[in-house]
């Protein structure tokens, strides 16, 4: 619990600043006490009431000095789909290694001092396969012991295409023109009929691939990025 606690209070910025002006807030409040001697309010009310200003005033700054000396950073990850709202589902790595853990709203990654990049980047991606979304976010660790960063799906168009041209004999095709279906990038095989093209989509979602040389012509509607593809040309 006193753990979560100053995790909290650690995310408050600038602690110096939030320390001096409670310390105001607090004198403020002393001279009042002195002040309200004669009242009905016991004195040790306004000592309690002084204390507990300056006890969550110096929260954040000690907060932040105990953070820095045990040098652990717990990274908060949010995920949002296309439509900006947050997206439970999807699957997490690090470029630093370690288990994203679930937690309410997001996830969270600890960093240790020991496993702390050189340069401090830290880079977070999230996928949706079944959605064929993907994103990332890159964090610079410095300061702040319990980042929060966000991740935005958008679709997934990195995965490629391979494959092999033939003819109706086996043959391969060399110089063949192969494009994916509406797209005018593409690629031209080599002499064995090699191939190698932007498959404009994610892994596993299922693009129609053409080719044609002269009068051969040749498609066929295949899953991108996953194995090899032998298209035959007639």
């Amino acid at each position: 619990m006193w753990e979560k606690a100053l995790a909290i209070a650690s995310r408050i910025t600038h602690p110096w600043t939030i320390a001096v002006f409670v310390a105001v807030i607090a004198a403020v409040v002393f001279v009042l006490a002195l002040r309200a001697r004669t009242s009905r309010v016991p004195q040790i009310v306004w000592v309690i009431l002084v204390a507990g200003i300056i006890v969550l005033g110096l929260a954040p700054l000690v907060a932040s000095t105990f953070l820095q000396w045990r040098g652990v950073y717990r990274i908060r990850v949010v995920v949002l789909g296309p439509d900006q709202s947050p997206l439970d589902g999807a699957q997490m790595r690090s470029s630093n290694g370690g288990e994203l853990k679930k937690v309410d709203g997001g996830w969270e990654l600890d960093i240790p001092p020991q496993t702390r990049p050189a340069d401090g980047k830290v880079t977070l991606f999230a996928s949706a396969k079944d959605a064929f979304l993907a994103g990332s976010s890159t964090l610079v660790l410095a300061q702040d012991y319990y980042p929060t960063t966000t991740i935005q799906l958008t679709s997934d168009t990195t995965a490629v295409l391979r494959g092999v041209v033939v003819d109706e004999r086996g043959r391969p095709v060399g110089n063949a023109s192969v494009s994916i279906a509406g797209y005018t990038d593409g690629a031209v095989t080599d002499s064995m009929g090699n191939f190698v093209l932007p498959a404009h989509a994610a892994e596993g979602q299922i693009v129609q691939v053409r080719a044609q040389k002269d009068q051969l012509l040749g498609s066929m509607s295949v899953p991108a990025g996953r194995v090899p593809v032998e298209l035959v040309v007639k």
